[in-house]
């Protein structure tokens, strides 16, 4: 068998080029009608995640064009915005990086080059030198040149505009007026409008780009890469598609990694094992993910994306579900409810959502319940207390489609915690139910809590239902989201239980 073969996700982690580029057809589309093809054309924002692949498709779709655009007389300059700090520094490398790839291409006039000049003279004010900056590019239409800048990660113009409108008034001015106007591309995690609001420096940038959410692989790109897998004779058995799948949804920078991974360990052992690999790169992963929630929380957005996974529904809005449906962080499933891109992404998120004060009293009384229930049984059947009630009661949330109890749910949602997360697993069992399922634990025994919990079963059997519906994942139909009401209710229920409890 020959193992000098290449690896074809041997650049991860870096922008994808050539050869290496997967599918976005849709994006490449939208550069091409919106930037390239037009006479006039006009500007555009390519929004997503981090890792997502929004400079490898800028890359792809303009620089790797390269050739082809300067024979149409436009000029494609490629910067980095954190590479500048200050904003006026920034303003004049347009112009510096305008002039020294005309010069290249032998474009440049002396016009131009006069107007360059000017706009580089020291100690100008601001408005003066803005103002050269305009008449340099106003030369260059005049020559018949469009210049078209992409601005990569342009999220740090919070940064380098911060306070200051004139920053993206100056860019719209650039853009908006005919005369010298010049192309932006954008690359961004979020939109312009939100990094405008971050720097307290409001205008009317935004307005003139359209926006292209770059989200997940969609399922003909997932084929792809699988065939990417198979050209270095590595089988990809239905089993393997199915793993890769549970690890990385359809997140390219994690397909990369673990594409890495999975050819260099069957150059060495001719095996194939997607498990293996996923924790050889675990800590990559989970560092990827840390960075998405650190993002995810300082957009507000994380309670919101854990009230759609897990429940309970506190303040959750139609936008948000809509926001990160375009970012791809969560997708519909035929259950008609939401979950994460990959499976694996949302056994990360269970562990946060755990650590997460979403609804305090909620938590608390989440808190009380297991702990109590697990104490009462551990008293009167021993350690063994889940075998022995699952011996007693083996029809005890019976689910017909798999065919397993709540017993057999909790134990291989335990293990797969356990496999995935080793030490940050959960070692109680409890905390892998529902509260209506620890509500059938009660009643189940209700000889044993009935002292503790008073009242009678059905007293008890309309807050738990209530509790229940309160603590459930979004659905799609918005209809099944509780009312203010039903909110304020419940949490005179929790807050019953947790003085009941207080006393055990």
């Amino acid at each position: 068998m020959r193992l000098d073969f290449q690896n074809p996700f041997a650049g991860s982690g870096n922008i994808v080029s050539g050869s290496r580029f997967i599918g976005r057809k849709n994006g490449l589309q939208a550069i091409e009608n919106r930037v390239i093809r037009p006479l006039e054309p006009g500007n555009l924002a390519i929004i997503g995640e981090p890792r997502v692949g929004k400079s490898s498709l800028a890359y792809k779709a303009i620089i790797e064009r390269r050739k082809e655009l300067i024979a149409n007389r436009m000029l494609p300059i490629w910067i980095n915005l954190p590479s500048y700090d200050q904003s006026a520094i920034f303003f004049r490398s347009l112009v510096t990086r305008c002039t020294d790839d005309l010069e290249d291409l032998d474009w440049l006039t002396e016009p131009i080059r006069r107007a360059a000049d000017r706009a580089m003279q020291d100690e100008l004010s601001w408005s003066e030198g803005y103002t050269r900056i305009e008449r340099f590019f106003e030369r260059v239409r005049e020559a018949g040149i469009r210049v078209l800048f992409v601005l990569d990660e342009f999220d740090h113009a919070r940064l380098l505009f911060k306070g200051d409108i004139s920053g993206f008034q100056g860019l719209r001015e650039l853009s908006y007026r005919p005369e010298w106007r010049v192309t932006f591309v954008v690359t961004s995690r979020r939109s312009i409008r939100d990094i405008e609001l971050q720097t307290q420096a409001i205008s009317t940038l935004d307005g003139i780009f359209h926006k292209h959410y770059l989200s997940m692989f969609e399922a003909e790109e997932v084929q792809e890469y699988f065939d990417r897998l198979a050209s270095v004779g590595l089988p990809v058995t239905s089993t393997v598609k199915e793993k890769i799948d549970f690890y990385c949804g359809g997140h390219p920078y994690l397909l990369e990694m673990l594409g890495y991974e999975l050819v260099e360990q069957y150059r060495v052992t001719q095996q194939t094992d997607v498990d293996r690999a996923a924790r050889d790169v675990g800590q990559a992963f989970t560092d990827h993910y840390d960075r998405m929630i650190d993002l995810l929380r300082e957009d507000g957005k994380l309670s919101k994306l854990l009230q759609i996974l897990f429940g309970p529904i506190v303040d959750v809005k139609q936008t948000d579900v809509e926001e990160l449906l375009r970012y791809g962080i969560i997708k519909p499933t035929p259950e008609n409810t939401y979950t994460a891109f990959s499976d694996h992404f949302r056994s990360f998120l269970s562990l946060v959502e755990r650590e997460t004060e979403l609804w305090p009293v909620w938590r608390e009384t989440e808190r009380r319940m297991r702990a109590v229930i697990a104490s009462i049984l551990e008293k009167s059947y021993g350690e063994n207390w889940f075998d022995q009630l699952e011996k007693l009661h083996p029809k005890l949330g019976f689910d017909k489609e798999t065919g397993k109890n709540l017993f057999q749910r909790c134990r291989e949602l335990q293990q797969k915690e356990q496999q995935t997360w080793g030490s940050r697993a959960s070692r109680n069992l409890l905390e892998f139910t529902y509260p209506q399922e620890l509500f059938d634990i009660v009643f189940a025994e209700w000889t044993i809590f009935k002292t503790i919990f008073g009242k009678d079963k059905n007293y008890w059997s309309q807050r738990a239902a209530l509790l229940a519906r309160v603590r459930n994942p979004l659905a799609h139909n918005r209809d099944e989201a509780i009312y203010d009401y039903e909110r304020q209710i419940a949490e005179g229920y929790c807050k019953e239980i947790i003085r009941m409890l207080e006393s055990v």
